[in-house]
């Protein structure tokens, strides 16, 4: 899986969003104005979302988030995913 990273200022309540592209790939816009571990656990959270399939699920957003948030996932389970930094 290829995931595109372009850091960006956001309003800080946000770490991290991801949109899916028309090629399967997708694009995090990860919050440039909130410290690096907010960051990195703002895209292991979108990561998530990604592995669990949520952008293609009916469920509502709320749900998908108090699911998501009794599994998280780590660094260690990303071997596969080839990360792309946009500047």
């Amino acid at each position: 899986m290829n995931v595109i990273l372009i850091y960006k200022s956001m309003p800080v309540e946000i770490k991290a969003l991801t949109h899916t592209n028309t090629d399967g790939t997708y694009t995090i816009f990860v919050n440039s104005l909130v410290d690096h571990n907010v960051q990195v656990k703002g895209v292991l959270h979108e990561i998530s979302h990604i592995q669990n399939g949520d952008f293609n699920s009916e469920a509502h957003a709320d749900v998908l988030e108090h699911l998501l948030h009794n599994h998280e996932i780590k660094e260690s389970d990303l071997p596969y995913i080839q990360f792309f930094v946009v500047a």
